[in-house]
């Protein structure tokens, strides 16, 4: 497959994949506590432009204003949006694209652990946090490293964070080609993917595999509420079998095929 191509197919099922995930997320919250009692925060900690121009497709933040629309308005459920982009370009775009929709979305040119803190206290002047439900959206390029300038995905807070916010879903796209890069360069501090799960204190996950050219990656949803397999989606509960044997591979323990996990 040309590498363009490949990069296409590669975003395109990405971008379902987190879209699929969100709309769980969006469903279980506004089934629960809908009905204007309670609102939904979301944070996309790594939002680009909004659309990803090389292919021609949606980013991040335009897949959740579209289900935002379509799930969160039926039940009734205001919602805020933090979309986190460094580079000074990427979010002037997005914050022109924000502009499109009429959502209550804040853009924020800074690193994502300082927006992360204040994504917290803008949850803890409203609601209870113990009681906020919504989402956190991670998809950096790399895993939990983060380089001396900042870059990288805000691990460390984001585990203080879980804590403070239970009902607040982590969602998470990693690329493990790189994870086990890093995890060869002996970074330190660096989490093992299952490691990091159990850090983030949710008791139920999700994970789902996909594998592209010489890249592969680990999408995981963690909650405090059980939902069970999607196996439509690919995703499977981290016990199981499935789970077990996606784990593996990110980690770099082979172990049988895909198919004898039937995946």
């Amino acid at each position: 497959m040309h590498r363009s191509q490949g990069q296409s197919r590669a975003t395109i099922d990405k971008e379902r994949r987190i879209g699929s995930l969100l709309s769980i997320s969006m469903r279980i919250a506004g089934s629960k506590f809908g009905g204007g009692r309670y609102s939904y925060f979301h944070l996309d900690a790594n939002a680009g432009s909004g659309w990803n121009d090389e292919v021609d497709v949606p980013g991040s933040p335009t897949v959740f204003w579209d289900l935002a629309e379509a799930y969160l308005s039926d039940f009734d459920m205001p919602f805020s949006a933090f979309l986190a982009e460094r580079h000074p370009g990427r979010a002037a775009a997005l914050l022109k694209r924000s502009e499109l929709y009429a959502h209550c979305s804040f853009v924020f040119p800074r690193d994502n652990e300082e927006v992360l803190a204040v994504f917290a206290q803008f949850i803890r002047e409203r609601d209870r946090p113990d009681f906020a439900v919504g989402t956190v959206l991670l998809d950096p390029n790399g895993w939990g490293y983060r380089s001396k300038d900042g870059e990288g995905a805000p691990v460390t807070a984001l585990i203080e964070f879980a804590k403070e916010f239970p009902r607040i879903d982590i969602a998470m796209n990693l690329n493990a080609r790189i994870y086990r890069l890093q995890r060869a360069q002996g970074h330190l501090g660096l989490l093992e993917p299952e490691a990091l799960m159990h850090a983030l204190g949710k008791d139920h996950w999700l994970v789902s595999y996909a594998h592209y050219g010489g890249n592969d990656y680990l999408l995981a949803v963690g909650r405090n509420v059980s939902t069970g397999d999607h196996i439509a989606l690919g995703m499977y509960t981290l016990a199981s079998q499935q789970g077990r044997h996606i784990i593996n591979l990110v980690e770099g323990r082979r172990q049988g095929s895909l198919f004898d996990a039937g995946l």
